[in-house]
């Protein structure tokens, strides 16, 4: 991991950018090779046509199901990891106001989603009664980012790879729903030995909840761990 990732006050520009916003072409998460040893597009002195930084914040992000594995808020807590092995993801969420893309401080972040091997925590069905991996929330700061610390979670039939969401902000609807990752990066991930246990991959235009609007700007390795960041319109 990098040891100082200061690209927080960055998200709104890169989702303008239709980074976070839209699924690129190659569904890769990453902009483009410029050719010249930089990302096209992240560079801090290129001039990016971002059509207006609010484009991105007309509409309200895409709810989703809660699913059948929410009991309750969990715990706050940025690692969310809760003893359980896999490729580290660290992951930034910023909560923006619908129209005006201003960052909402406050905001009460839940994330949950399974282990590597599809499993819940907290589940007889899964036998994972009174454990709690792999959730916990945050609040967001002054940026509107709340950050975790968890792990790509691993791959259970019929869904893409995928983590749960709730906002919980002052004045507004709760949003509850789900970011995705990019296919290319998601399958490097699967076939490391400890995701084996894992269903087949289900690719994200194959799950009928995934939405666009939901895919994070994602890079990393298995070695590494990967860093994410989204943009949650509320």
């Amino acid at each position: 991991m990098p040891a100082d990732w200061t690209r927080r006050r960055t998200l709104v520009t890169l989702a303008a950018a239709g980074l976070a916003a839209c699924v690129p072409d190659d569904d890769t998460g990453m902009e483009p090779d410029t050719g010249d040893g930089t990302e096209g597009g992240t560079d801090a002195g290129t001039d990016l046509d971002t059509g207006g930084v609010e484009d991105v914040c007309v509409d309200r992000t895409g709810a989703q199901t809660a699913g059948p594995f929410y009991p309750g808020e969990p715990q706050v807590r940025m690692d969310v990891r809760g003893g359980v092995d896999g490729v580290v993801i660290e992951l930034d969420l910023q909560v923006v106001e619908q129209g005006t893309c201003a960052p909402i401080q406050g905001a009460e972040v839940d994330l949950w989603g399974a282990d590597a091997d599809g499993d819940y925590s907290g589940y007889a069905r899964f036998g994972t009664e009174g454990e709690d991996f792999m959730r916990g929330q945050q609040l967001t700061d002054a940026d509107g980012i709340a950050r975790f610390t968890a792990i790509v979670p691993g791959s259970y039939p019929g869904r893409a790879v995928h983590l749960h969401v709730k906002v919980r902000a002052e004045g507004v609807a709760e949003l509850t729903t789900q970011v995705y990752l990019p296919d290319a990066l998601v399958s490097e991930i699967l076939g490391d030995l400890r995701y084996s246990e894992g269903a087949e991959q289900t690719l994200n235009g194959d799950d009928g909840f995934y939405a666009p609007d939901t895919l994070l700007v994602a890079s990393g390795t298995v070695a590494d761990g990967v860093v994410a960041e989204g943009v949650l319109v509320v």
